[in-house]
């Protein structure tokens, strides 16, 4: 593979980059058992991410205030890295690293034999741009005797499908959905395909001899362009009789940073959460799931099964 020095930040800014830190694989308070992630099923405690920012630009993403809590030390030698992230809101800024390609040469993948790593947590790694570097890594990690749990929203990941399959002792795809209405959809995740070619991407995954799974999230209150919030999740559930992924979660909207700014401008009216939204999602969800013959876990039961 050549290498690849790039700089790509959206939003007009120019001449920012940064560098990644070897190994690529961190520690993750996210994905560790204490801290929830059995209930996302997302790794073991580790993480892969390669670049700042995400094109996806969702308007519900948690990941913007995180990048803004950090960038002055991801950044700490260079402060317009953490100026971009810091000014900008949720998808008008994109980094890759400049020795990326170096970055994945140089960790020493066998390190993490047999652990699983989430590949990633703070951006989709099937972007566009970010699809050949995802290809280098799994071909040099699986090769190492490392385990995945690939989340994407991207259909760039089919074209993996031979090498995953390859491995599929090693790999578990998982797939984000928030919703099944697509004007909702369209609003909400601008630069997203559709939710049918994500419920897709599940079938051929499936069929394709991997394990797979699926996150249902955030499901949305009413509002104007998609009111019945009961309807979306058993259209969502539907959808999944077909795939009937392994693994199967489901969480509601919540405040994390701007991102309930971002939902209001987009939507063009303030969220309204009904009483007991929460709860009365959950019922929902798992109802819905039941009638498919399908089970899944809702946010908060993850803790009392950890």
């Amino acid at each position: 593979m050549e290498r690849a020095s790039l700089t790509i930040v959206l939003g007009g800014s120019t001449g920012v980059s940064y560098r990644a830190s070897v190994p690529l694989i961190h520690a993750s308070k996210l994905t560790t058992r204490q801290r929830g992630g059995v209930g996302k099923n997302l790794s073991e405690g580790w993480c892969l991410n390669f670049a700042v920012g995400c094109t996806h630009g969702c308007k519900f993403c948690y990941v913007d205030v995180i990048n803004k809590m950090f960038a002055g030390g991801r950044f700490r030698n260079n402060p317009d890295g953490a100026r971009e992230v810091r000014e900008k809101d949720w998808g008008e800024y994109f980094m890759v690293p400049e020795n990326l390609s170096e970055a994945i040469e140089e960790t020493p993948w066998a390190k993490w034999a047999g652990s699983e790593v989430m590949l990633s947590s703070m951006h989709d790694p099937y972007l566009p741009t970010l699809a050949p570097f995802a290809r280098r890594i799994l071909e040099i990690a699986l090769a190492a005797g490392v385990r995945f749990c690939i989340q994407t929203r991207s259909l760039l990941v089919l074209k993996d499908l031979g090498l995953l399959r390859e491995f599929s002792n090693q790999v578990r795809l998982q797939v984000s959905i928030a919703t099944n209405s697509l004007p909702l959809q369209r609003l909400i995740e601008p630069n997203v395909p559709t939710p049918s070619r994500r419920f897709e991407v599940l079938k051929k995954a499936k069929d394709a001899g991997l394990r797979t799974g699926v996150i249902l999230a955030p499901i949305f209150p009413p509002v104007k362009i998609r009111d019945d919030v009961k309807d979306d999740i058993e259209s969502m559930a539907a959808s999944l009789s077909q795939s009937r992924p392994d693994h199967i979660y489901g969480e509601s909207l919540h405040l994390r940073g701007q991102n309930m700014r971002l939902i209001e401008e987009a939507l063009g009216h303030p969220i309204k959460f009904p009483p007991y939204f929460d709860t009365n999602a959950g019922r929902s969800f798992r109802r819905a799931l039941k009638a498919q013959g399908l089970g899944g876990i809702w946010w908060p039961d993850h803790r009392a099964s950890a």
